[in-house]
């Protein structure tokens, strides 16, 4: 029997055969793809939702397509990218009763006007559980690629991590929690909010050099932008708040694992040249966002690691990763 094959595995193997797009095009790898136009860039990502793997129990059928469109404008954000339509595929199981499918159609229509797009159109079939696959297209002029970020740059979030992680946890394993931080966790995971104005405003004046979409993990994220920059990063502050720590005390959870490898945050990951940071502060709290600094890049490529008190540790590189 041949190795099991994680789903990064399965990326390298299929652009290591059919080879990388030519120059004018995008290259297989970044969270969007682009192709040439007269003037600018149509902007395209694909994303596919499958119920086994990505929808826990408790989510509404409204939730879930809905989350299925928020997992591709969470891409458009990072590239500071405004979505325009999008093509929706999806897979019904046989037996579906019209009421199910028309929550399911409430919750596009929700997206649709949450982030100002129009659905085109797609396909539907017949699976063995809901899969959406979305297609979505913009237009720009420029994308913030995974590649830019250079040593001195600031690394920064637009978000608290640890959340959604924890609200999977309340979920599935019915973990202690006050109410008040419950609901948020929980929220967290059933209703995630893409920082898309706050990723399409950076963009646009220029703060941010390189970017990503923190779906799959903090920590994976971090390793993305350093191994397409060719650097290094140091983190020195975690971004959680004292609630998800002290839910992770009572617990007797890893704060770390919480934070740095849960995934499904929907938050960006960027960096930010050291004389860009104010600007970028002030824009995001015009805005009513946030901007954390977590840490720094350094020519110290590939690491990536937690500096604190002196002490450096590795972090690993792990997250969300299908089929693992």
């Amino acid at each position: 029997m041949g190795k099991v094959l994680d789903e990064f595995e399965i990326i390298r193997i299929i652009v290591n055969t059919i080879g990388q797009p030519k120059p004018r095009f995008s290259r297989i790898g970044d969270d969007l793809a682009y192709l040439p136009k007269k003037r600018g860039k149509v902007v395209i990502k694909s994303d596919m939702l499958v119920e086994k793997t990505d929808v826990p129990k408790g989510m509404s059928l409204r939730q879930v397509s809905r989350k299925s469109i928020v997992m591709c404008v969470s891409d458009f954000a990072a590239k500071g990218v405004i979505p325009s339509a999008a093509l929706i595929s999806l897979g019904i199981p046989r037996g579906m009763k019209e009421s199910e499918i028309i929550e399911l159609a409430k919750g596009f229509r929700e997206a649709k006007e949450e982030f100002g797009i129009e659905i085109l159109g797609g396909d539907t079939n017949e699976a063995d559980c809901i899969i959406i696959d979305c297609c979505m297209v913009g237009f720009a002029d420029k994308i913030v690629k995974r590649k830019g970020a250079k040593p001195g740059d600031l690394i920064i979030t637009s978000g608290f991590f640890g959340y959604s992680s924890s609200g999977l946890k309340i979920m599935l394993d019915n973990l202690k929690a006050n109410t008040e931080f419950r609901e948020k966790a929980i929220s967290a995971v059933l209703m995630p909010k893409p920082r898309l104005r706050l990723g399409v405003a950076l963009a646009k004046h220029n703060l941010i050099s390189s970017s990503i979409d923190s779906s799959d993990g903090l920590a994976l994220s971090l390793y993305e932008i350093a191994t397409h920059s060719r650097v290094g990063i140091e983190i020195n502050n975690l971004p959680t708040t004292d609630d998800v720590k002290n839910f992770a005390k009572i617990n007797n959870l890893n704060l770390n694992d919480l934070v740095l490898y849960g995934g499904e945050e929907y938050e960006i990951v960027a960096t930010v040249p050291k004389n860009e940071l104010n600007k970028a502060q002030r824009l995001a709290e015009r805005m009513g966002e946030r901007i954390i600094v977590i840490g720094k890049v350094t020519d110290n490529f590939p690491k990536v690691c937690l500096f604190f008190d002196g002490k450096e540790t590795e972090i690993e590189r792990k997250g969300w990763v299908h089929l693992k």
